[in-house]
């Protein structure tokens, strides 16, 4: 990820399932005809296919690869930076955000995975295959989505797992709004929207960043965020995260719960809460 300018991200699946590393090339179209795969059966294939695709001779630590199963091929977004270098650009935060976005079954990444490529250990994420644009080309090209209350629903969505996570590259509070990086919200043909690149989260913060813009959510993430605590976090997370990082996100899950209980005792249940679409 390095610098936010210099980052090109894209991700995901046959069925509007996305990926997308950090600096990768903009995004081609699907080496295969894309078919219906569910979370499980992605996630054996990041697992347990052969990388087909050598790593970089320039010692990029992400790239785009193709994956062969013997019965099809498929693409996926291999990231390897440890959080050894300045950036703090970390692979593990790729599984992590993963596994946390099963956690509150938002279904809005990729299915994304670890395991050891050539000798290093990974994040291996599904690729994109009917990606249309970024977030960050919506806006410039001025798009409107078709069903604006669906959109809603789904940025809402966003919003909160994003507060959750202490996201740097999607950040909305008003000074960084216009300068965070949106290139990693990926939008496909039929406007679902899905996440990519979560090597810039899991920030030790405290604290909200945009309180004010948590103004609904899903009110199935409400009930998993009120369910979840310090020790399932910790069972869950605990080889991807430091104690400090979990410890952190558990107090932006407690505020979290205060803001949207706030909220519905000011304004009313159904002006907070809403039902999202499945996903499946």
């Amino acid at each position: 990820m390095g610098v936010r300018g210099s980052r090109q991200s894209h991700f995901w699946m046959s069925l509007a399932l996305v990926i997308v590393p950090a600096a990768v090339s903009v995004q081609q179209p699907p080496l295969t005809a894309p078919y219906v795969t569910t979370r499980a059966e992605a996630e054996t294939f990041l697992s347990k296919a052969t990388v087909v695709t050598d790593a970089p001779a320039d010692g990029r630590k992400n790239w785009r690869a193709t994956l062969d199963s013997g019965s099809r091929t498929h693409d996926a977004s291999i990231e390897t930076a440890d959080g050894s270098d300045p950036t703090r650009r970390n692979y593990r935060f790729n599984v992590a955000a993963y596994e946390l976005d099963k956690l509150l079954d938002l279904n809005l990444l990729v299915p994304t995975v670890e395991r050891v490529i050539g000798g290093r250990a990974a994040s291996v994420a599904w690729w994109l295959d009917a990606f249309a644009m970024t977030e960050l080309d919506r806006r410039r090209r001025g798009l409107e989505p078709p069903e604006p209350e669906s959109w809603a629903r789904q940025m809402h969505a966003v919003r909160v797992f994003d507060e959750l996570i202490s996201n740097t590259y999607r950040d909305t509070s008003p000074p960084l709004y216009l300068n965070s990086v949106w290139d990693n919200l990926l939008i496909t043909k039929d406007w679902t929207i899905w996440l990519t690149d979560h090597t810039g989260a899991f920030r030790i913060r405290r604290a909200l960043q945009d309180p004010e813009g948590l103004t609904r959510c899903p009110r199935g993430v409400l009930g998993k965020l009120r369910a979840l605590n310090r020790g399932l976090l910790q069972r869950t997370l605990g080889r991807y995260l430091s104690a400090e990082q979990i410890e952190a996100m558990d107090v932006r899950r407690v505020l979290l719960v205060r803001h949207v209980d706030e909220q519905i005792t000011r304004d009313g249940e159904a002006a907070v809460l809403y039902d999202l679409a499945s996903r499946r």
